[in-house]
């Protein structure tokens, strides 16, 4: 499939949401990426007429889709989740309501005829580098409105909050979206020491887009049990403002002691080691921060001394059992994130030596009960009941052996 079939579904999904109703439930993820395709996706669904009611999401976890599917008696559009959990969503769904999902990671097809997966990956567009969460929002809303092209620079915050300019620059669709952005003088391109450098013009004085990007994943993803990603959404279309400000220095605090606690047991402990990973818990440690906190400290540490450069980090944090707009769930659960350091990057994304993330993760937490959706060739996460965490990097382990005893 291509771009241009992607384009004429992305027609179909609209036609579908209109006809279905003029109230929108839509689900985000709450890192950059995600906050910044919520931010288009709500602003595209109010301009075309829609009331939209908006959830952020750490992850897609069966219980929390089922409590969503129920409660939620309108259309549901899923942007920067979904993609490969759309067997899981189409099960709960039972042709219920209209469900449109936005994604950019590897995906499985829907089962369900009310739910439409138009994840970039189905149409040749890679999630990895190519096209953010963000981006495909983008293009989502162009569609729906040519005035929408006045949103091109959260394209550019999504793409650069996923690390898309991991080779010194956009490329593909998130090029495009940084043209038009750049046209509209939203953004600013400068050359440094041979890599591109991006920043924001769109609200005035010109400021660091990694710098802004970081500033939504904190409020996101820390700030996940503190209004943090409301204030992100706002951000993302207003422009940084006092209470955002005020906020991010709250939630840089709490992260700096939270982080330095289980810095130290690292450095004096030591990872737990098998053959090819390297694994750890922070337990509660980082209460009251969300769990995505545990892939953004993965995210920080991967390239210290302390950490082996060839093997997969995996991180373990105790996920609360309240969902903001969603309540309480009774579960005893590990968010379990993955990153890999920069020479194990090279060997699995370059090189194709070594095993990706999203070959070995789903098919090890198939193994634990975990629950699985967004993952990238060198970032995943899962969630797993407590208690499963040895067994879950065992089997990577096996699969990476595996793989690596097949004939080339």
């Amino acid at each position: 499939m291509s771009k241009q079939e992607f384009l004429t579904d992305i027609q179909i999904g609209l036609a579908r949401l209109k006809e279905a109703g003029q109230t929108v439930t839509l689900i985000h993820h709450n890192d950059a990426d995600g906050l910044a395709s919520g931010a288009i996706m709500q602003q595209a669904l109010h301009r075309a007429g829609f009331t939209v009611h908006r959830i952020p999401l750490e992850r897609v976890h069966p219980p929390i889709i089922a409590r969503i599917h129920d409660q939620f008696a309108t259309p549901l559009v899923y942007v920067d989740l979904g993609g490969k959990a759309a067997p899981m969503i189409s099960d709960i769904n039972q042709s219920r309501r209209f469900t449109l999902i936005l994604d950019h990671h590897h995906p499985e097809p829907a089962t369900d005829p009310q739910v439409l997966n138009l994840t970039t990956e189905f149409y040749g567009l890679s999630g990895d580098m190519d096209i953010s969460a963000a981006t495909a929002a983008y293009l989502f809303a162009t569609i729906s409105n040519e005035k929408n092209c006045d949103l091109a620079y959260l394209g550019v915050v999504g793409a650069l909050g996923d690390l898309h300019d991991r080779g010194g620059k956009l490329v593909g669709e998130n090029r495009l979206a940084l043209e038009q952005a750049v046209f509209l003088e939203q953004v600013k391109v400068e050359q440094r020491s041979g890599r591109e450098q991006y920043l924001l013009t769109r609200f005035g004085e010109p400021v660091p887009m990694v710098s802004f990007c970081q500033s939504l994943t904190t409020l996101g993803a820390p700030g996940y049990y503190m209004d943090g990603p409301a204030l992100g959404i706002k951000m993302c279309l207003e422009g940084p403002f006092a209470k955002a400000e005020q906020k991010l220095a709250e939630l840089n605090q709490i992260k700096e002691v939270a982080y330095q606690k289980v810095l130290t047991r690292l450095e004096q402990d030591g990872f737990k080691q098998t053959r090819y990973c390297q694994w750890f818990s922070v337990e509660s440690d980082f209460v009251p921060m969300g769990v995505k906190t545990i892939g953004e400290f993965c995210d920080e540490i991967k390239d210290m001394p302390i950490v082996d450069p060839y093997k997969y980090l995996v991180g373990c944090q105790i996920m609360d059992g309240t969902i903001p707009g969603l309540g309480t769930f009774a579960w005893n659960l590990y968010k379990v994130s993955m990153r890999l350091p920069t020479p194990l990057e090279k060997r699995v994304v370059v090189d194709q030596t070594m095993p990706s993330l999203d070959y070995i993760v789903p098919a090890a937490a198939q193994t634990v009960d975990g629950s699985i959706d967004a993952c990238h060739s060198y970032s995943a996460a899962t969630v797993i009941p407590i208690g499963r965490e040895k067994i879950l990097v065992d089997t990577m382990d096996a699969l990476v052996e595996q793989v690596q005893t097949l004939p080339s």
